[in-house]
């Protein structure tokens, strides 16, 4: 949902905007609110496309950029808002732009949203996360911004294709490049004869350029004493020695044989060529995720002998709403929320593990599109959690049908209006049955988090009561001046909860609810 309206960014929006002497700012209402949403959201994916429009990446937003920016983003502005939220479901609220409108717009992102954006998200490459979930979350979030590139549009087929850099970033999340210890089994899980054989069948014919470029991978791969010594690079003791630059060039190697699971949406898989434009590209992303102790974040600059140095980013992931840092800061200045008793790493390790879940299927679904060979490898590879716990999908040999839809992350919208509703008494599992109730999304939320990672029960105490409150903590609702919620609030839910897990016993159609309440009445009776 794009209409948050109580998250701890409107509560710090007066500070925000203090100094700024714009008319269009003096009086906040819930359109308005509405309307910067809606921009936001966009300028923050369309920097992304920026990056790929202009081949470069963004180490900084220079104030003599703004414009060029802003005139980029009302240039494109209906393709970006397509793409930025991918749901036909949610309208603009702008349809027709007209110049009014227009001059409104580049307002509030030069006045605004592309200062609020350099002073909140830009990342260092010496200072990266040791957070796993985070890490992966921001892999999919890169990947998923970085998946089309709306510059270029074949107007005969009203198609848009995939970005140069889309293969190298799925291949990383493939193999997950940030678990060294399980990247050889999942390449010979993703990668092995059966699995390119079948996407090689399946798909647009080839054209004989795309032939010739791919026949050394071809004969490489037919080759099982050059292939076995290539996938050796990639274990764990060898993969530490090595420094990103090598990291980079043997996974574009291994991303020329993912082009072959994605040239449906490649105009040419040999675009990628040898490298050198997907390394201009994503460069000052590659130490979040490749980078080892020794290196200290550095990267080689633009080109692979480029000078070596850290770099800024700016986060794959919009933090806007959800800032546990900003969250912090806020509620600490109100005594109520002093009598919550949490710890502000478990608060950060919560956000990062429902970022994780959610993500992760998120890019199932992107992956399923095409031939599904690489959304099945994904399912395949948290199988116990989302085929036979959450029954998203059901396995039919090797191969996974889509059953039923999973929650998403944009669902969440804990306004202050939504929260009171889950005060609210209710009978038996009328409120849960809702898919749209915020009840319904927090419980899905939390139960989607602590099966696709098996982990993840045990780092919350094996408590579905400490989960329910992490979750309110981390998405609200605030408020300028007062506490959204209270701790007898919180004791309030976990009540309702309760009877629900008490009455989930004798529930005859267990299957309805095994997304939500389900999965938490397993957590209870385990403790």
């Amino acid at each position: 949902m794009i209409n948050r309206l109580d998250t701890v960014f409107w509560a710090y929006f007066d500070e925000y905007i203090k100094k700024d002497s714009s008319l269009i700012f003096k009086k906040i209402n819930n359109d308005l609110k509405e309307k910067i949403n809606e921009i936001y959201d966009v300028t923050y994916y369309s920097l992304f496309q920026f990056q790929l429009w202009k081949n470069e990446s963004l180490i900084n937003i220079e104030p003599e950029k703004f414009s060029e920016i802003s005139n980029y983003i009302i240039s494109n502005y209906n393709e970006l808002f397509i793409f930025t939220f991918q749901d036909k479901k949610i309208e603009s609220k702008f349809k027709e732009i007209d110049e009014t409108q227009k001059i409104f717009i580049k307002q509030v992102i030069e006045e605004f949203v592309l200062n609020h954006i350099i002073k909140t998200s830009f990342n260092s490459s010496d200072d990266i996360s040791q957070n796993y979930y985070w890490n992966f979350a921001n892999l999919c979030a890169l990947t998923s911004k970085f998946e089309y590139d709306i510059n270029f549009k074949n107007e005969k087929e009203s198609k848009y294709y995939y970005s140069i850099v889309y293969p190298f970033l799925l291949t990383m999340l493939m193999i997950d490049v940030l678990k060294p210890s399980d990247m050889v089994d999942k390449i010979k899980k993703v990668f092995n004869r059966k699995n390119i054989s079948e996407a090689y069948k399946k798909g647009r014919e080839l054209t004989s350029e795309e032939k010739e470029w791919l026949e050394p991978t071809i004969q490489f791969l037919k080759n099982e004493d050059e292939l076995n010594a290539f996938i050796l690079n990639f274990k764990k003791d060898n993969w530490e020695k090595i420094d990103v630059k090598q990291k980079f060039k043997i996974i574009h190697e291994l991303s020329k044989i993912t082009t072959i699971f994605l040239r449906d949406n490649l105009k040419n898989i040999s675009v990628i060529s040898e490298g050198d434009d997907v390394y201009e590209a994503i460069y000052t992303y590659l130490p979040l995720f490749l980078s080892s102790n020794k290196e200290q974040g550095k990267i080689n600059i633009k080109t692979f002998e480029g000078p070596l140095k850290n770099v800024h980013s700016i986060s794959p992931i919009i933090q806007k709403d959800f800032n546990p840092i900003w969250t912090l800061k806020h509620s600490k200045k109100f005594k109520e929320f002093k009598k919550i008793k949490f710890r502000s790493e478990k608060l950060f390790d919560f956000i990062a593990r429902v970022r994780y879940s959610t993500y992760y299927m998120e890019i199932i679904n992107k992956t399923k599109r095409n031939n599904g060979v690489l959304g099945d490898c994904l399912i395949s590879f948290k199988k116990v959690g989302i085929v036979q716990t959450m029954h998203f999908y059901n396995q039919i040999e090797e191969k996974f049908d889509f059953n039923y839809k999973n929650v998403k992350f944009k669902s969440i919208n804990l306004d202050a209006k939504n929260f009171s509703k889950m005060l609210n008494k209710v009978d038996r599992f009328e409120e849960i049955a809702d898919y749209n109730s915020q009840m319904s999304i927090m419980l899905k939320i939390i139960s989607l988090t602590i099966t696709i990672d098996p982990k993840a029960p045990k780092a919350f105490d094996y408590s579905w009561e400490n989960l329910i409150k992490y979750y309110i903590i981390a998405f609200g609702p605030y408020k300028k001046s007062m506490m959204s919620f209270t701790n007898k609030d919180l004791e309030l839910i976990e009540f309702k909860i309760n009877k629900l897990l008490i009455q989930y016993k004798k529930l005859q159609q267990k299957d309805k609810v095994v997304d939500s309440i389900g999965v938490l009445y397993k957590l209870h009776h385990f403790k």
